[in-house]
C-alpha cells in the first residue's frame, strides 16, 4: 500500500458518514495531462433542488405579475427579470418578446443539482483523497468563520500585542471547545441521525 493513501475500508466508512460519491475524470496525457474529481454530494443535491423549486415558484408569480403591467413598464421588467442573475438563466423569449420558463434550461440544471467538479495536479491522492480534503478545506474556512463571527475576533481594541495575542488564543480555544463537542455530540448520536457531515 501508498504511505501517503489512507485503507479503503477507513475510507468507504468516512465516505458513507458524509454521502459523497467521487468519480475521476483524467483528460490528455502526459505533459497535457488533466485529473479531475467529480463529486456528487445527495444532500446538496437536495438543498439545490428545494432552492431552484422556490427560485421557479418566485418567478411564476413575477411573470404572472406582468401580465397586469402596461406596456412600457412591462418592457422595463422583461428586461430586469432576463438581465437577472438568477431567474434570467431559466427564461427564455417567446415570438412576442414575452419571457417564459425554459423547461430545457430547467432540466440542465438540475443534472448539475448536487455536483461540483475538482481538479488536482497530485496523481498519488485517489479520487476519495481528493474529495475528503475539499471537504476539510471547507470545514477549516467554515471554522475561520465562526472565530471571526460568533466568536467577535474582530474587531479588537487592544494595543498590547500580548494581550492581542491572548485574544486570539482564547478565540482559538473557544474554537476548539466547540469542536470537540460537536465530535463528541456527533459520536454519541453516531449515525442515527442523518444530516451533512
Amino acid at each position: 500500500m501508498h504511505p501517503h493513501r489512507r485503507p479503503r475500508r477507513l475510507l468507504s466508512t468516512v465516505l458513507a458518514s458524509v454521502l459523497v460519491i467521487v468519480k475521476e475524470i483524467t483528460v490528455g496525457d502526459r505533459e497535457a495531462r488533466r485529473r479531475f474529481v467529480l463529486v456528487r454530494n445527495p444532500y446538496e443535491e437536495a438543498r439545490d433542488r428545494e432552492e431552484r423549486e422556490r427560485t421557479l415558484k418566485k418567478l411564476e408569480q413575477e411573470l404572472e405579475g406582468h401580465s397586469r403591467l402596461g406596456k412600457e413598464e412591462h418592457g422595463k421588467a422583461v428586461c430586469r427579470l432576463v438581465s437577472h442573475p438568477v431567474y434570467g438563466r431559466y427564461l427564455k423569449l417567446d415570438k412576442s418578446g414575452r419571457p417564459r420558463i425554459d423547461q430545457a434550461k430547467v432540466k440542465a440544471e438540475e443534472r448539475l443539482d448536487g455536483k461540483y467538479l475538482l481538479r488536482t495536479s497530485d496523481d498519488t491522492l485517489s479520487p476519495e483523497d481528493v474529495a475528503l480534503g475539499y471537504k476539510q478545506l471547507l470545514e477549516v474556512e467554515a471554522a475561520f468563520r465562526t472565530i471571526k463571527q460568533a466568536l467577535d475576533l474582530r474587531p479588537v481594541y487592544h494595543r498590547l500585542s500580548r494581550r492581542l495575542e491572548a485574544h486570539v488564543l482564547l478565540c482559538w480555544l473557544a474554537l476548539l471547545l466547540i469542536r470537540v463537542a460537536e465530535t463528541r455530540w456527533k459520536e454519541t448520536l453516531g449515525s442515527a441521525t442523518p444530516g451533512p457531515g
